[in-house]
């Protein structure tokens, strides 16, 4: 019998597992799989019907899934090395596949089977049939890259940005048995594709389209149409580029297009066309928002879309703003030698604006922009200014607003926490050792002669002391409040220090933190 799937739904999640087909048994013939490498060991075998194998509600394992897919994908799997061969383990479950009656079976995460060890027989490598089929071809296509409900998906990270090593091997395959060999990828995600951004003679990226995606991809590679996408995210060289995965200071790690102060292997916005493009000058005009004018032109040999990219950015900003910002974008249709001119009408706010975390509102500082126009974040062909009158920024009002921790305008060891499971931030010592935080111009106004600390702290150890030291650039100490144990990092308390100094005016503040706190906000009062 086949259980009922939601006939309404595409989506492999919703649709239940069949039990209607056998399960796999063991014989005296080996049974034939192949096995798709997704990188990090995770496999999904496929039978030779074509259908992926996985695992229903009574554990029995079937080759009965078209493709991978569910909320927690049930067509995953992974060998483990045994001294006589292999265990083949389920990702789903967690159980290892063993030999019962009736069929191949997952035995219960709990029930202690170690599982039936295995033999694998490698009959062909995928490198080898590629070899065999590029060399009498007169040009290839190579695909790679990943399922949208494998390796990309919230319960399922990469430890890497590189292509897997079996994904690596059929490109290179190709290559060097045909010159004449592209590469395309489709992926959720970025890869640090290293030697493949160069070697092949086409890199085409694409993400996982609908129905018509393998036609789409055909049109482009024949000709038939000029590409005209570009890449909605930075591609980094290697994933040391990138900070660490809870790391969410995107600013202090200069992470992802805006802050990334390497170069990148495909920028933001980032894209080839058959044609080429050429930008005339670039005006902006002030008036109720920004109005921007450029002249592009199809100055390539085929007709085309361009896309083209308005960016801002602040020089000199008092605050780490962006390297640049997309602010406005157009798609157009351009004949061979065609020129258009093109206006783009912005907000000013949100062009220009930012979240001042000082004031806790968004706000437009004062001061000369640059706008930019351009085929992709690094690619600019034409820059005009233009210049924002107003009111100088105000310093922090600390007497009336406090200081939320993770509104810090710079710090040195510190990582950015949750202030409890359901909303807020905080902050901590990467290391659990010391860290530092510095938020400028603080008004004190007339003085403030005491501080409050809103702190937590979990078990300590034996001499393990954990405080908040404050103190001036100048280095004077205003006060030092210890944090005892709370019971646990969402258990917060607040710790009253007196300020025999009181700081007056505005001041730039320092805030030192040792050992393994979770500092929320302090306040001051005169």
């Amino acid at each position: 019998m086949r259980q009922p799937a939601d006939e309404g739904s595409l989506d492999p999640a919703h649709t239940a597992r069949r039990t209607d087909l056998p399960p796999l048994t063991v014989g005296d013939t080996p049974t034939d799989l192949s096995l798709a490498d997704w990188g990090g060991g995770v496999l999904t075998p496929r039978a030779p019907s074509g259908r992926y194998l996985t695992v229903a509600e009574d554990g029995f394992v079937r080759a009965a899934a078209e493709r991978p897919g569910g909320w927690v994908v049930q067509e995953t799997f992974t060998l483990e090395a045994h001294r006589d061969g292999h265990l083949l383990r389920h990702m789903g479950t967690g159980g290892y596949v063993c030999v019962a009656t009736g069929g191949l079976k997952v035995a219960e995460r709990d029930s202690g089977v170690q599982g039936t060890v295995f033999r694998l027989e490698v009959v062909e490598r995928g490198e080898d049939a590629v070899t065999r089929a590029a060399a009498r071809a007169d040009a290839v296509v190579v695909v790679v890259g990943n399922d949208p409900h494998i390796g990309g998906r919230e319960t399922e990270d990469r430890t890497t940005l590189a292509l897997p090593a079996r994904q690596e091997r059929p490109w290179r395959a190709a290559h060097a048995a045909n010159p004449r060999a592209a590469l395309v990828l489709t992926s959720s995600y970025p890869y640090a594709v290293g030697e493949a951004a160069d070697a092949p003679p086409a890199l085409l990226w694409t993400a996982h389209g609908g129905q018509a995606a393998g036609t789409a991809l055909a049109r482009v590679l024949f000709g038939d149409v000029s590409p005209a996408g570009r890449l909605p995210q930075t591609w980094y060289a290697s994933h040391d580029d990138l900070p660490h995965l809870l790391d969410y200071d995107i600013i202090a790690s200069r992470a992802t297009c805006l802050y990334f102060d390497g170069a990148p292997l495909f920028p933001f916005g980032h894209g080839l066309s058959y044609t080429d493009f050429g930008y005339g000058e670039l005006s902006v005009r002030r008036e109720a928002g920004l109005t921007v004018e450029c002249e592009v032109t199809n100055s390539g040999p085929y007709d085309g879309d361009e896309v083209v990219q308005i960016y801002a950015s602040a020089p000199g900003s008092r605050v780490p703003l962006p390297h640049r910002r997309l602010i406005a974008h157009r798609r157009v249709r351009l004949r061979r030698g065609e020129r258009v001119r093109l206006f783009f009408a912005v907000p000013v706010e949100g062009a220009l604006g930012f979240w001042d975390v000082a004031h806790g509102r968004w706000t437009v500082d004062p001061g000369t922009y640059e706008i930019h126009a351009g085929t992709s974040s690094a690619d600019l062909r034409a820059t005009a200014t233009v210049t924002v009158e107003g009111p100088p920024p105000a310093p922090r009002p600390v007497l009336r607003r406090g200081l939320e921790a993770a509104d810090y305008d710079a710090a040195d060891g510190i990582v950015l926490v949750d202030r409890t499971k359901v909303r807020g931030g905080a902050v901590a010592c990467r290391d659990a050792a010391v860290g530092r935080l510095l938020f400028r111009a603080c008004d004190f106004g007339a003085g403030a002669t005491s501080m409050t600390v809103e702190a937590a702290r979990g078990a300590a150890a034996a001499g393990d002391d954990a405080t908040v030291e404050v103190h001036l650039a100048d280095g004077t100490t205003l006060a030092t409040a210890a944090v005892p144990p709370t019971g646990g990092r969402y258990a917060y308390t607040t710790v009253r220090a007196a300020l025999p100094t009181p700081p007056t005016g505005v001041q730039d503040l320092h805030i030192t933190l040792r050992g393994g706190l979770r500092l929320a906000r302090l306040g001051f009062s005169g």
